[in-house]
C-alpha cells in the first residue's frame, strides 16, 4: 500500500466545528495523513501560512470560513501542493486565482447547500405572503387580534398558489427553488445570462428580456444573482417601480445587489412587501431605514446551510479528498471563469 498524501487544514476550529462531523474527520484522517492547524485563520500573517505549508509539505490543502489566502507566490515553493478543497462555498478570500492559474485543482462545496438555502427562499416568500412580520408585531408587541386586516386590506394574508415568481439569476439555488414551488401551480420567469432553450423546457421556465421586465410581470421576484459590478444596484428605484402594487422581494443573495434606500422608500409608501436575509452593510446598521418596516422582513444573514444541514458540506469535501486520493477526477473542479464569476 502506497504513502497516503499529506493534507493540510488550514482553517478555524469553529469552521471544522460546524461543518465536519466526527466521523468524516475519521474519514479524512485514513484517508490522507492530515495535520490539523485550526490555528491558521485570516489573522495569521502570510509568513505564518508559508512556513507551515514549509513545515507540512501537503499534497491537498482544506480550507474553509476564516482561512488565510492561500497565494500563487506560496506555491512556487510549494509545488507538491495539487488539489485545494474548500469546505464551503466563499472561495476568494481564500484562495487566489493565480492558483488555479498553475493548475492546482480548486473545488468547493458546488450544489451541496443549494436545496438549504432554497428552503430558507421559500420560507422568506411564504411569511412575507402571509404578512407574518406584521402579524408577530400585532400579537407580541402590541398584544391584539385580527382586526388590523379590517381597517387595512395591506395585511390581509396571500397565498403563493397561482402567482407568478420572477427569478433574478439562475444557478444551483434558483433551480432547486424551481422544484419546491412547482408544487404551487406558479408561472417562473427567469432573468439571467446562464440558461438556454434546452434548460427553459427541462425547468419548465419562461424568460424575460430585461430585469425591469421581470419585475413589471412577475407578483414576487426572489433575487439569486451573483454579487459583481454589473448587478451593483440593479434593483433600484426604477425596476422597482415597474412592481405592481402588492409585490414581494425576496433577496438570500447579496445584499448590494438591491439599492436600499431606493427599496426603502418604496417600501414606505406602503405599495411593495419585502423579506431581506442580506445587506450592503452587514451587520444591517442600527439607524438602517429598512428597520421599523411592518412591510419588510429582515432575517440577519440567516439563509445559508442550516446548522444541522451543514455536515453535508464537510462530508462532500471529504468525499472530494477519497475520489483524489484513489486517483479519481474531482466533481466540479472550479474553471476560471466560475472563479471570476464568484462573489
Amino acid at each position: 500500500m502506497g504513502t497516503k498524501p499529506k493534507i493540510l487544514v488550514a482553517t478555524a476550529q469553529r469552521t471544522v466545528d460546524v461543518l465536519m462531523r466526527a466521523d468524516a474527520r475519521e474519514r479524512l484522517q485514513k484517508a490522507a495523513d492530515a495535520t490539523w492547524r485550526q490555528d491558521l485563520d485570516n489573522k495569521v500573517a502570510p509568513e505564518a501560512y508559508a512556513k507551515a505549508l514549509a513545515d507540512v509539505k501537503p499534497e491537498i490543502v482544506m480550507t474553509g470560513w476564516q482561512s488565510p489566502l492561500l497565494t500563487a507566490e506560496m506555491l512556487q515553493d510549494n509545488p507538491q501542493i495539487k488539489y485545494v478543497v474548500n469546505l464551503t462555498g466563499e472561495l476568494k478570500r481564500y484562495v487566489e486565482r493565480g492558483v488555479l492559474e498553475k493548475g492546482v485543482v480548486v473545488s468547493n462545496w458546488a450544489d451541496v447547500p443549494a436545496a438549504s438555502v432554497a428552503e430558507a427562499s421559500l420560507m422568506m416568500i411564504l411569511a412575507s405572503l402571509r404578512r407574518a412580520g406584521f402579524w408577530q408585531q400585532q400579537m407580541h408587541d402590541l398584544k391584539k387580534w385580527s382586526e388590523a386586516a379590517q381597517e387595512d386590506r395591506r395585511w390581509v394574508s396571500q397565498g403563493l398558489f397561482d402567482k407568478t415568481v420572477g427569478l433574478y439569476g439562475f444557478g444551483a439555488i434558483a433551480r432547486k427553488l424551481v422544484g419546491m414551488l412547482k408544487s404551487f401551480d406558479v408561472r417562473i420567469l427567469v432573468f439571467s445570462g446562464y440558461i438556454d432553450e434546452k434548460e427553459k423546457k427541462e425547468f419548465g421556465v419562461e424568460t424575460v428580456g430585461n430585469l425591469k421586465e421581470l419585475f413589471r410581470q412577475s407578483d414576487i421576484v426572489s433575487i439569486h444573482t451573483g454579487n459583481r459590478p454589473d448587478t451593483f444596484h440593479t434593483v433600484n428605484a426604477e425596476t422597482l417601480a415597474a412592481m405592481k402594487t402588492g409585490g414581494h422581494i425576496v433577496n438570500t443573495a447579496r445584499g448590494p445587489i438591491v439599492d436600499e434606500n431606493a427599496l426603502a422608500a418604496e417600501l414606505k409608501t406602503g405599495r411593495l412587501f419585502a423579506a431581506l436575509d442580506v445587506y450592503e452593510q452587514e451587520p444591517l446598521q442600527a439607524d438602517s431605514p429598512l428597520r421599523g418596516l411592518a412591510n419588510c422582513l429582515l432575517f440577519p444573514h440567516q439563509g445559508g446551510p442550516t446548522d444541522d444541514y451543514r455536515h453535508r458540506c464537510g462530508a462532500h469535501a471529504v468525499d472530494q479528498v477519497e475520489r483524489y486520493v484513489r486517483g479519481e477526477a474531482v466533481l466540479d473542479p472550479l474553471t476560471l471563469s466560475q472563479y471570476d464569476r464568484m462573489t
